[in-house]
């Protein structure tokens, strides 16, 4: 049973995120919205304004959560810098609509993302930036790695990190990705290794 006001908006957030994974942004509405949620209309627009915000929240909820998990890998100074970038690449290479099995409803999440939520998604590529360049400024600091071979700074590399990731993910198929990611660092790996 939903107890709290907190509760209540994370349930029909979830149930959100239902309906849209199930008919689309563009075939979803305020409606099918509160009957996924088992709550009035008057109760859904108490929390959000509209079905943009609704939209908006999920995309949101997911980059916070992509956040949340790789924070912990700023503390874990023993491992190799490299292996945590890893890590937080596989965090940010998770698709956000990753349970979508039919590809129409994909497309229409993936257009309208990009037009409803497209400043979210931009900060998460901020954030996953400056996360990978304070992995690498740790690297350096702990005489891990070096970047005077690569005559750049660990803010350039880290665009580039980014970068080259996005391009696998839009020039790879998705079984291809993670590999091509992994075979990516390495480069960066060899490039920046410790004489």
């Amino acid at each position: 049973m939903v107890n709290s006001s907190v509760d209540t908006q994370q349930h029909i957030l979830l149930m959100a995120r239902n309906c849209f994974f199930q008919h689309g942004y563009k075939a979803s509405n305020m409606s099918m919205i509160s009957q996924y949620a088992g709550f009035s209309r008057a109760t859904i627009h108490k929390y959000f304004k509209n079905k943009d915000h609704v939209f908006r929240s999920v995309c949101r909820q997911f980059q916070l959560q992509s956040n949340d998990a790789c924070a912990a890998l700023l503390e874990q100074i023993s491992q190799p810098c490299w292996l945590r970038i890893g890590l937080a690449l596989e965090v940010w290479l998770k698709p956000t609509f990753e349970e979508v099995s039919d590809q129409i409803i994909l497309r229409d999440l993936k257009f309208h993302a990009q037009i409803v939520a497209e400043d979210i998604f931009n900060e998460a590529h901020e954030d996953l930036h400056q996360l990978i360049k304070a992995l690498i400024d740790q690297g350096i600091n702990q005489k891990h790695i070096t970047l005077s071979n690569l005559n750049m700074d660990s803010s350039m590399l880290s665009h580039l990190i980014v970068a080259g990731m996005d391009g696998l993910r839009s020039h790879l198929e998705c079984q291809d990705v993670q590999k091509g990611v992994h075979h990516l660092l390495t480069i960066f790996k060899q490039a920046t290794a410790v004489d």
